[in-house]
């Protein structure tokens, strides 16, 4: 009995120094060596080299720590003497996220603390890409855009048709890279070729692009053997330069009847008052209108999309993107990707763990998403 005693006597300080240790030592390189601004080596030196790096985009760097946090080793200290692996910490270390821009520390913390303050203090990896470049005090508002039912049966023989003078290069280049994709997906669709539609136009004397009803579209559709006849308009309102819809209309042409309708209304709404009319020149006018137009133009491609059921989690892609990945513009409001917490500005990078490289590669759902969102990784499951 007293060498049990003596044996516990001896095993309890030496189990205490096993857990307290590790603890006081983390703890400590957390609070006191670390310091706002320092340089990449100093890190390292402090920290050694981290257990994974969580991102690493050349301007902002994320690395993991896996440390034990302060004043948790009273627990395993009591714990400790009744179990075989007492000289160890009970449970793994947590998670630390440290933050590095431009080679200099910048925040550091749990990865919920460092995801709400990394685009607030650090700020977001800059990337070519145009869609950033908004002006100081603006921001495009979009009206809100439903997922919409999927069109059944699909069209077989699709004509297409601009109305009210809707000819607009770069938004044109945009359908027409939107409507190759459907092809790709559906090879049983054929769209009628835009010069056998100017040769019809012409022959009934209506100029291609201009004010074009239904019953002459019906009729332009049934000469060239169309069964389903896509029309689109820009609205682009003379007394309000910063607004601007993209309308597309998908009917029947046997039965006249609608099988697909989006508008698609977007404006750059100021968030602080303009004082001074020098800050807008007729130049800046041109690219507000211009930046808001491609907006309204990839909320209606995304609903077609998905109509077509080549856009099953319902995002609005950011056809300027350049970067890793797919950058999301927006979600359709109720559909799969809204559902599942996708929101403005994520990046999706892998598609069931496999790099997602375009917007274009198919997507079978479920599926589970690799997304970045302020700098930071995130899974989450669409269904």
């Amino acid at each position: 009995m007293k060498q049990v005693l003596i044996c516990l006597l001896i095993l309890i300080p030496l189990s205490a120094c096993g857990v307290i240790v590790p603890y006081i030592y983390d703890a400590k390189k957390l609070q006191d060596h670390m310091a706002i601004s320092m340089p990449k080596d100093q890190v390292l030196e402090h920290l050694g080299k981290p257990d994974r790096v969580v991102q690493d985009e050349g301007q902002q760097t994320i690395w993991e720590y896996r440390l034990y946090p302060r004043g948790e080793w009273a627990g395993y200290l009591i714990h400790c003497p009744l179990f075989p692996n007492c000289y160890f910490p009970a449970e793994p270390a947590d998670p630390y996220y440290v933050v590095l821009q431009d080679n200099q520390l910048c925040v550091w913390g749990t990865p919920n603390v460092v995801r709400s303050l990394v685009g607030m203090v650090c700020g977001t990896p800059t990337r070519s890409n145009r869609r950033d470049q908004v002006w100081r005090g603006l921001r495009v508002s979009v009206v809100p855009v439903f997922m919409p039912p999927p069109i059944a049966p699909l069209p077989q023989r699709l004509a297409i048709v601009p109305v009210n003078a809707s000819v607009d290069n770069e938004i044109n280049s945009w359908l027409d890279l939107t409507l190759n994709f459907l092809r790709t997906r559906h090879q049983d669709l054929v769209l009628v070729e835009r010069e056998d539609l100017r040769t019809v136009l012409n022959e009934i004397g209506i100029q291609y692009g201009g004010q074009v009803d239904d019953d002459t579209t019906i009729r332009v559709g049934r000469l060239v053997g169309a069964d389903s006849l896509l029309i689109y308009r820009l609205v682009l309102p003379e007394e309000s330069p910063r607004s601007a819809a993209f309308e597309l209309r998908l009917f029947r042409i046997e039965s006249g009847t609608t099988v697909f309708r989006q508008m698609a209304s977007a404006n750059q709404v100021p968030l602080e008052v303009v004082t001074s009319s020098s800050q807008f020149s007729t130049k800046s006018e041109i690219r507000v209108r211009r930046l808001v137009l491609e907006e309204a133009a990839a909320y209606g491609l995304a609903a077609l999309m998905a109509a077509f059921g080549d856009n099953p989690l319902g995002v609005v892609f950011d056809y300027s993107w350049n970067g890793d990945g797919i950058k999301v513009m927006d979600v359709l409001q109720g559909g799969p990707g809204f559902r599942a917490g996708l929101r403005r500005g994520d990046q999706i990078l892998k598609l069931n763990r496999q790099p997602l490289e375009s917007w274009s590669d198919p997507v079978v759902l479920p599926a589970q998403l690799t997304v970045r969102r302020d700098g930071l990784p995130l899974e989450m499951t669409v269904r």
